[in-house]
């Protein structure tokens, strides 16, 4: 943990070349490029802290279309954990090779582990972009991109970006929950203070 605490702390976003003259007519341009993307993978690292404990994993995340398969490694001292998710619902497979079945993905993964990620944010958040349709609030750099929102109850931090082909994509992002706006937490009830560190180590955009 300590180690990707220190990793994270301190980066900045920053570019290797000059600041656009209108960050947001270059958003636009982004979120256009971006959207269209529903095959993907990612391979990181990611750890999770409340004021009371914690955890790191790595991580693995292919996305098709409205299939997501996450893979953690070493959550909570379970080994391997498996969560896929499609349109028909959620499985989780955990190191025993037990197998539990739910309609959404991030309940599944709380009940089962005792940890809210906010997946369904994720899934748009590791590209660099706002959940489409849902009220966020955000802030842009230099180059048109997301250096910060706000969406779903949670504040995202967008450290870094690394160039992937013809996408800037974010390597690096620290995201809080701040329990304003978030249905899931008024309807179950208040849960403590939560930090998330994702840091993506490579991206493979499908074609």
């Amino acid at each position: 943990m300590a180690l990707l605490v220190a990793m994270l702390a301190g980066c900045a976003t920053v570019g290797d070349r000059p600041a656009v003259k209108d960050p947001q007519a270059a958003w636009h341009e982004r979120q256009a490029q971006l959207l269209p993307l529903k095959d993907w993978r990612i391979q990181g690292r990611v750890s999770a802290r409340t004021t009371d404990d914690g955890w790191q994993a790595s991580l693995r995340w292919a996305r098709n279309d409205l299939r997501h398969e996450i893979d953690l490694w070493g959550p909570l001292g379970r080994g391997h954990v498996r969560l896929s998710q499609d349109s028909s619902g959620a499985e989780l497979r955990d190191a025993d090779n037990n197998s539990y079945w739910a309609k959404d993905g991030e309940q599944l993964l709380f009940d089962r582990t005792g940890w809210w990620l906010p997946l369904d944010g994720l899934n748009f958040w590791v590209l660099g972009l706002p959940v489409p349709t849902q009220p966020n609030t955000q802030t842009l750099d230099q180059w048109g991109r997301l250096k910060r929102l706000q969406q779903l109850g949670w504040d995202i931090d967008f450290l870094q970006y690394r160039r992937e082909g013809s996408y800037d994509l974010p390597s690096k992002l620290f995201i809080r929950r701040n329990n304003e706006g978030n249905t899931r937490t008024a309807a179950q009830g208040d849960r403590p203070p939560l930090e998330v560190r994702l840091a993506i180590e490579r991206w493979n955009i499908m074609p």
